[in-house]
């Protein structure tokens, strides 16, 4: 008889909602879209049970795995790589990215027209002192392909001969921009916005920065945040995105200085 009632409450407490686990949802991202990917999952689980688990890869690492049902979401802001997605998958933007630039902290420039930005990515301006700034060599970061294709797109193209910072051995371009930037005055690096080192300055570009009141009439350097899944994800992906989408989650998209989707 008692061991009945206890198999019959160990049954109970198992079957009481958030007591038993459900099977994690799994993301991959590149290291442009990891730090977001990391606290929407890490609010879901705390919401819900359901654990999050997140990979950082190569860019569209994310998509092909989420294609090919290896992963429940893969996550981007390349806008090459989602112009195929693959048969079969659906796509969710669940926050506009914007791109910023970054100096060294002793570089005294705060501010870039926008054609001065412009002439610095195409190799017309070279020298600091040419916008305000001391006399050194321009030395330019483009690691991430998810930051460098938003800036030929809207107008900025790169020239072929511009003075390039890179990495002694490859690693997380997100990190290595920051450390890069950091470490050499003369730098001036592209990143995801509110990805940027407390050792680093963030310049506006027309006295701009992007937020909901400039974006995207004053501020035009963004990406979308997209979600892909394959058709008929399970409920519990499907929840996450909504979780994404929704007020709460849209307060952790702001969070990142990421631009929310306004419903």
């Amino acid at each position: 008889m008692k061991k009945s009632v206890l198999a019959a409450a160990l049954f109970s407490l198992m079957s009481a909602p958030g007591v038993m686990a459900a099977e994690a949802i799994t993301v991959t991202g590149d290291p442009c879209t990891v730090p977001l990917a990391e606290k929407l999952g890490a609010a879901f689980t705390k919401k819900t049970g359901t654990e999050v688990r997140v990979e950082t890869a190569s860019c569209g690492a994310g998509i092909y795995k989420a294609s090919k049902g290896l992963v429940n979401v893969g996550v981007s802001t390349h806008e090459v790589v989602l112009s195929y997605l693959p048969e079969g998958t659906e796509n969710t933007v669940i926050a506009k990215a914007p791109t910023v630039v970054l100096v060294n902290k002793a570089n005294p420039v705060n501010d870039l027209k926008l054609q001065e930005l412009k002439d610095i990515l195409s190799g017309k301006i070279r020298n600091w002192k040419e916008v305000g700034g001391n006399d050194l060599e321009i030395k330019n970061v483009l690691l991430q392909p998810c930051t460098t294709t938003i800036f030929p797109k809207r107008s900025a193209p790169f020239g072929k001969d511009i003075k390039r910072l890179t990495l002694e051995k490859p690693g997380n371009p997100v990190a290595g921009t920051n450390k890069l930037v950091e470490e050499n005055e003369g730098a001036m690096g592209l990143q995801i916005y509110g990805y940027e080192s407390p050792g680093v300055k963030v310049v506006t570009v027309d006295g701009y920065l992007p937020d909901a009141k400039t974006f995207p009439a004053k501020y035009d350097f963004y990406q979308d945040y997209n979600v892909v899944t394959k058709a008929g994800a399970s409920s519990d992906t499907k929840a996450f995105i909504d979780f994404a989408l929704s007020p709460e989650g849209q307060e952790i998209v702001a969070s990142l200085k990421h631009i929310g989707i306004r419903k």
